[in-house]
């Protein structure tokens, strides 16, 4: 008797401790990252030659497929990425894009991607598209 009471009180726990397999939390809790979106950039600052930006560079972040799509309304001086799509690797303040490490934060919805940026390397502004 003790056993078949053992065995309805280990099948009712188990009953109740399954979870669905259901991706909806996951899947909202990525798009709710903050880089996740549409970007325009607005400046470079790099040891180069100011930037002049004459037309619109939008950055597209995708957190469910780990793409980035970049699009350059059209071809200027100063490309950090062609037009196209790219794969990232997304970390807590850092990102991956085509083998190089990129430090990134947010300052006044503002978006940041640097590379190097305290050694002139490329600092990336953002503002929300």
């Amino acid at each position: 008797m003790k056993f078949k009471l053992l065995l309805v009180i280990v099948c009712t726990a188990l009953f109740f401790s399954c979870s669905s397999d259901d991706d909806t939390t996951t899947a909202t809790t990525v798009n709710e990252h903050p880089i996740a979106g549409v970007w325009k950039m607005v400046t470079v600052s790099c040891f180069c030659a100011p930037p002049n930006f004459q037309a619109d560079h939008i950055w597209n972040f995708d957190l469910a497929l780990n793409e980035l799509t970049v699009e350059n309304e059209q071809d200027e001086y100063l490309q950090i990425f062609e037009n196209g799509s790219y794969d990232f690797v997304l970390n807590t303040e850092t990102i991956i894009l085509q083998d190089l490490e990129y430090d990134y934060y947010f300052q006044e919805n503002r978006l940041f991607i640097g590379h190097n940026a305290d050694a002139d390397g490329p600092l990336m502004i953002f503002e929300r598209e």
